[in-house]
């Protein structure tokens, strides 16, 4: 039987050529070092992984795209055959993820800013620092990522709510609820926000205007995707208090215009979606999940629904 062909440039390129070269030997990895030769090997692939450099390529010959990254939302504006299998990495990404939240609620509710401004002009102010354990979280997505979110704040936080599509309930969460049945008029003040939802028709722009005037206080964090942000209404219902801090790690816009009023906001904190950066271990594990799923023909949580989107 002929070799497959798997295609792979960019980003962790040279390490995942190693190591399909090393641990198989069944696979002939085409290693492209500039745009030039993926023109040149494309049509030679049978397979392609890394993140996505096929835009404006003729693919309609491949069989299988595993992606890098967890999110896909690049590769759905591909036009992919119904013969071909997507794939996703997810590795620890959500436990890097976990850490990232973590960091910055804590950082929210024991007022470190405001301590730091404090010593620096000698003030002893003893305000009081929240408690974790009496905070309310509210996860948009019940994926793995957000799964791995929930386990790791479940033990601290008082109760923790996860909205996705079906309402159906998942492990780590308290309970689950319908985005559809959503009335975050309910939603109690001073909580968090956590979005880890994929780029798809639905969630471009939910968090508007809208959802924001329903809020009181919340803490906002994003690390799902900058398209479900209109970022206007986001500015407008921090400086009108619907939000207290906005963690903002993913943009519609990437990297972030120098003239976006969010650089400077004094309620907004950004980061350069560094949040979930993939590494080369969770591209190896993720890989060998995804392979041994595309040739069994066996669903697996790696497998992406190009209808879906994720």
């Amino acid at each position: 039987m002929p070799k497959k062909n798997i295609l792979t440039y960019g980003h962790l390129a040279d390490g995942f050529h190693a190591f399909i070269t090393k641990e198989y030997p069944e696979l002939n990895c085409l290693l492209a070092s500039n745009k030039e030769e993926v023109e040149k090997l494309l049509p030679e692939a049978n397979y392609v992984a890394g993140f996505n450099f096929l835009s404006k390529k003729d693919i309609s010959h491949l069989e299988w795209i595993h992606s890098f990254g967890a999110g896909v939302d690049s590769f759905m504006k591909l036009d992919i055959p119904e013969h071909c299998t997507l794939t996703k990495t997810k590795g620890k990404m959500g436990q890097r993820m976990s850490e990232y939240c973590l960091t910055y609620i804590l950082q929210d509710l024991n007022k470190t800013e405001l301590y730091k401004i404090n010593q620096a002009s000698k003030t002893w102010d003893q305000v009081v620092p929240k408690s974790l354990s009496k905070q309310s979280v509210i996860l948009f997505g019940t994926g793995n990522i957000s799964t791995d979110i929930a386990q790791v704040l479940q033990p601290m936080v008082k109760n923790i709510v996860g909205v996705n599509t079906s309402g159906k309930n998942k492990e780590f969460f308290d309970v689950c609820l319908s985005i559809d049945k959503l009335d975050m008029g309910n939603l109690e003040a001073n909580s968090i926000i956590i979005n880890t939802l994929p780029a798809t028709e639905n969630t471009f722009d939910l968090f508007n205007k809208e959802f924001f005037s329903q809020l009181e206080n919340i803490l906002f964090i994003n690390i799902g995707r900058g398209n479900s942000v209109n970022e206007e209404d986001l500015i407008e219902a921090l400086d009108q208090k619907y939000l207290r801090q906005a963690i903002l790690d993913v943009f519609k816009e990437e990297p972030l215009s120098q003239e976006s009023p969010l650089w400077e906001h004094p309620q907004c904190i950004v980061t350069p979606h560094i949040s979930g950066i993939t590494l080369l271990e969770d591209v190896k594990q993720s890989f060998k999940l995804a392979y041994e799923a595309v040739k069994s023909g066996e669903d697996h949580k790696l497998l992406v629904d190009t209808e879906k989107g994720y």
